[in-house]
């Protein structure tokens, strides 16, 4: 039995760029935000493997730098214990919707506190 080949396709860098490569969760988590050495309360919209979108109060332009922690609730992981995410990344897009501002940030490296 022949199996048919196919053409492998890829995919250009610019339209790679608009394409989701990991599955979004929507979780709302409080988030601890620094940027510009100023610091943000936060709380995540949803979040990925690779990023995480976030609600606050400030609007911070695509490519600045931030540093995050996420807070994971008590008995979330286990019961009696609680744990955090330490994050950094860059802000890839960031908008305004009424009443609230949003922030799309890379996690480019993390690690669990």
């Amino acid at each position: 039995m022949e199996i048919p080949s196919l053409p492998i396709h890829r995919l250009e860098p610019e339209i790679r760029a608009g394409v989701r490569c990991a599955r979004r969760f929507p979780i709302c988590l409080p988030v601890h935000v620094m940027a510009d050495e100023r610091e943000f309360e936060a709380t995540t919209d949803n979040i990925s493997a690779n990023g995480v979108l976030l609600r606050m109060n400030e609007l911070l332009p695509p490519g600045t730098l931030v540093e995050f922690l996420i807070q994971i609730p008590e008995g979330a992981i286990a019961p009696n214990e609680t744990a955090a995410v330490h994050c950094t990344g860059r802000v890839v897009r960031s908008y305004r919707k009424p009443k609230t501002t949003y922030a799309a940030a890379v996690i480019d490296e993390y690690s669990f506190q």
